[in-house]
């Protein structure tokens, strides 16, 4: 078993997100912006955002958007509006950075096995739960198989084995 590290992304980001003449915030550029988001910071291929619809322009009002990724893993991410015009929100998702981890996890392996070919494909999107589990498949020299990881803390820390 390894320990590893990964990221948690907790970006903010100003958009203009108010619908015309509307109290209310636009959901599908709110979404754009959200799928945008969590893209950039963990690098997730994320297939679909869902908010509320009708959420009120108003400081400090927070919302939850679910996130689906291109595999079907899915997660929430908690959107806390910083103004009352609808314009900037700060984005809270608490999802593992996959291609950080997968790139630790396929160096540690490949160091082991003493290989270079070594290749790792994980959940798009794990959610940052102590105890949450998520397997991944390694391939190497043609050959592959499972590794179960299992999340030890909140901040991205975790370890595997092979399943």
């Amino acid at each position: 078993m390894r320990l590893l590290r990964a990221s948690l992304a907790l970006v903010g980001g100003a958009c203009a997100l108010a619908a015309c003449g509307d109290a209310t915030i636009d959901d599908e550029r709110g979404e754009r912006f959200i799928r945008g988001v969590v893209a950039e910071q963990i690098g997730a291929r994320v297939e679909a955002v869902t908010c509320p619809e009708d959420v009120k322009r108003k400081k400090g009002t927070t919302f939850t958007c679910a996130v689906t990724g291109a595999d079907g893993s899915k997660g929430d991410v908690l959107v806390t509006q910083r103004d009352d015009e609808g314009a900037s929100l700060l984005v809270n998702a608490p999802f593992l950075h996959m291609g950080e981890a997968e790139t630790v996890m396929r160096k540690q392996i490949a160091k082991q096995a003493k290989v270079d070919d070594v290749a790792v494909a994980c959940p798009e999107i794990v959610v940052l739960k102590k105890g949450a589990l998520f397997r991944c498949r390694v391939t190497s020299a043609g050959r592959s198989r499972n590794v179960v990881a299992r999340l030890t803390d909140e901040q991205g820390h975790f370890r595997y084995r092979p399943s």
